[in-house]
């Protein structure tokens, strides 16, 4: 019935001529998800009026519902040729149901890693016992040009000696391994002023994946950031121009990437809609951090976005750069970048996945390597929250230097260790503590705290007034015990899990004693309620601890005379 010449497809007539319904094309493959349960569709070729031949996969039900609408806005967009004759669409179509090809190919409509495998809009890497294909939207992610050996001679070598440059391309090396770790989605800012070259070095990253369109503006991405991170999964997002976008668009959009998941939305007849999914780590330049930029909406920055949006200040010797190589200007050394990378790019992360996809343990060879790292690199007293972003800086580290000893990078061993480790001490030194950003506030709390409390507390005896508490002297020094309410507004404490944390850093630090499991301490005092529980606070430690000698000179009961 139906015949596939090499000038188009043709359907037999009863009298034996044959009627042209289109361009030459054909089904390639069938296609399904990899348990074979779900989401069929069909691997279609076609070839347009320029002579291009053109492969996408097209689901079943885009071929099949709204009599093929999806299927015919595309064919045609794409150039193929289609009689105006009544019916042809309809045998266009039943030709493809009909299709029975040999071949079965697993499909994903995500970009990514599908166990061993990874997928991509223009390229997949199959490990699997069938091919792998991407079935989702077609967009134009991943460009080539050159080669990874031209990549290797005229733009990896001008990053020596550069931290910031070689931080810039392990930030694209670490995105894939996020997957094995089971780690969720981060971002790096690189934030400093003005003209100092950061929009080169995110075009550097991103040359490890495609050209300079890999790279968005924040501005640009405000409504469709959604739907950009869902087709970066597995892979670096690239971000410019932090202070040009809403700041209250980059309060939501921090929390958006890193949970990973888009909003829940309703289709027309008020079912669920598909939510879109990603792990991805995302790199961020701009002329400004976040702190300044909530500011300007009277936020401030929470404890979980520091950790989410890792600020490393992007200003060094030469702007951005320590080593303009033999460049005579910031200009000079961006513009030989600029020339490289525009000639040499894509090619590095193809290579890098080809590499991973054939490493045996890799979750092991991560953690082991992280860990060690973490022994070289933390200090004691560190907080939580700076171990979690240590262990992001130090991923970074690990890619980079697996990617050299894979000879992918073609410097010496230790580089990207280095520059790793630079980024995450100019994180911490502009974070200005090393301890979780809870307990930095409620240190800073603790001197006011002090005066408000011993002004409020009374001697043991006293009728209790304020709800506040007492002041008890106990082997040869004083301890204060004050209520649940007293503790919580002298710490400015409004949050159920603020209240147990400070209780907990109380604790760890000695100057808190408790008796109960709940941080209380259950203690008779005259004067005060039966069976009272109250939270026992020894002020002259804090003081030493805090060097808050000049509050030792004042009285202890400031209220009372002693007994």
């Amino acid at each position: 019935m139906f015949e596939i010449l090499s000038n188009g497809l043709f359907i037999s007539q009863q009298d034996g001529e044959s009627k042209f319904l289109c361009g030459p094309i054909r089904v390639l493959g069938i296609t399904r998800d990899s348990d074979n349960r779900r989401n069929y569709g069909l691997l279609i070729e076609w070839i347009n009026l320029d002579n291009k031949t053109i492969r996408q996969v097209f689901p079943r039900k885009q071929i099949i519902n709204e009599n093929g609408r999806q299927l015919k806005e595309v064919l045609v967009d794409t150039g193929l040729a289609v009689s105006n004759r009544a019916r042809t669409w309809e045998h266009i179509i039943t030709f493809l149901n009909q299709s029975t090809p040999k071949a079965r190919l697993i499909s994903s409509s995500q970009t990514g890693w599908l166990n061993h495998s990874f997928i991509t809009p223009d390229w997949c890497i199959s490990k699997e016992h069938e091919p792998v294909i991407y079935s989702g939207s077609r967009t134009e992610l991943m460009s080539s040009k050159g080669s990874l050996e031209s990549w290797q001679t005229s733009v990896a070598p001008l990053c020596l000696n550069n931290p910031m440059l070689i931080f810039s391309i392990c930030s694209g090396l670490a995105a894939p391994l996020l997957y094995w770790l089971n780690w969720p989605s981060c971002g790096v800012h690189l934030f400093g002023k003005s003209k100092i070259a950061k929009t080169t070095v995110l075009n550097l990253a991103a040359s490890l994946y495609s050209n300079q369109d890999y790279v968005y503006s924040w501005r640009s991405t405000a409504n469709g950031l959604e739907i950009i991170a869902s087709t970066h999964n597995d892979m670096l997002l690239c971000l410019d121009e932090l202070h040009q976008v809403n700041a209250e668009d980059v309060d939501q959009s921090i929390y958006m990437l890193a949970n990973g998941m888009s909003k829940i939305r309703s289709n027309q007849d008020g079912s669920l809609g598909e939510k879109r999914k990603w792990r991805l780590l995302y790199l961020s330049t701009g002329e400004v951090g976040l702190e300044e930029k909530l500011s300007t909406i009277q936020k401030n920055v929470k404890a979980g976005q520091e950790i989410r949006f890792l600020e490393v200040p992007a200003t060094r010797k030469f702007g951005i750069y320590d080593d303009l190589h033999g460049c005579g200007s910031i200009h000079e050394f961006s513009q030989a970048i600029w020339n490289g990378i525009n000639l040499n790019h894509g090619s590095v992360f193809k290579a890098w996945i080809e590499y991973l996809s054939m490493t045996e343990n890799l979750p092991s060879i991560l953690s082991n390597e992280i860990t060690e790292m973490l022994n070289h690199w933390r200090q004691a007293g560190d907080g939580n929250q700076v171990t979690e972003a240590a262990k992001r800086f130090a991923l970074h580290a690990v890619a980079g230097e697996l990617a050299i000893s894979a000879g992918l990078l073609p410097w010496p061993t230790g580089t990207a260790e280095n520059a790793a480790k630079i980024a995450f001490e100019s994180w911490l030194d502009t974070r200005g503590s090393n301890v979780d950003s809870e307990d930095e506030k409620l240190k800073k709390n603790l001197p006011l705290a002090l005066k408000l409390w011993r002004r409020k507390l009374l001697p043991e005896g006293k009728p209790l007034q304020d709800n506040y508490g007492y002041i008890i002297k106990e082997r040869n020094t004083q301890a204060w015990y004050l209520t649940r309410d007293a503790y919580k507004a002298g710490l400015n404490l409004e949050f159920k899990d603020h209240f147990s944390q400070s209780v907990q850093y109380m604790v760890n630090q000695g100057w808190m004693e408790t008796s109960e499991g709940r941080g209380t301490f259950k203690r008779v005092i005259s004067g005060g309620p039966a069976g009272g529980r109250y939270f026992k606070i020894l002020p002259n430690k804090i003081v030493r601890d805090l060097a808050l000698d000049e509050m030792l000179s004042q009285p202890i009961f400031p209220n009372y005379e002693h007994d």
